[in-house]
């Protein structure tokens, strides 16, 4: 006996998996575009480890989370103190860093980004029809 409810379950999976993955793209250019694209560094190598570490999950209500997975593994580490800073790093790239140094350069005057408005932004001109929460 053919089972619609199943079926309509595997359709809603799947169309929500092809989503997840577009959306995850469109973040990941997002991030391309408004960090990697804005400067090439001149005294370090990257490593492109923040624009590889979009993933994506979705509840079993529906709801797509599209998030950068950094954690205490990833190598970010100040160049001014040497301190590890996977834990600021994201927020350093959407909304700038300075420090108290007086010194205005990319280390120590580091601006705004705004990866995740671009990312919101590219998401809405594609699925007009999501609803997207940035949330920080």
């Amino acid at each position: 006996m053919y089972d619609l409810e199943a079926e309509l379950q595997k359709q809603i999976d799947l169309y929500l998996k092809n989503i997840s993955e577009r959306v995850t793209k469109l973040m990941t250019d997002a991030i391309q575009q408004s960090i990697y694209d804005e400067y090439s560094p001149t005294t370090y190598k990257r490593t492109y480890t923040f624009l590889n570490s979009v993933n994506a999950h979705i509840n079993p209500d529906g709801n797509i989370f599209v998030y950068v997975d950094i954690n205490e593994g990833t190598q970010y580490y100040s160049v001014v103190d040497g301190s590890s800073q996977y834990m600021n790093i994201s927020n350093y790239l959407e909304g700038g860093h300075s420090d108290s140094t007086g010194i205005n350069n990319e280390y120590h005057n580091y601006g705004a980004r705004n990866y995740l408005e671009k990312a919101e932004e590219l998401i809405h001109n594609e699925f007009k029809e999501l609803n997207i929460e940035i949330i920080k």
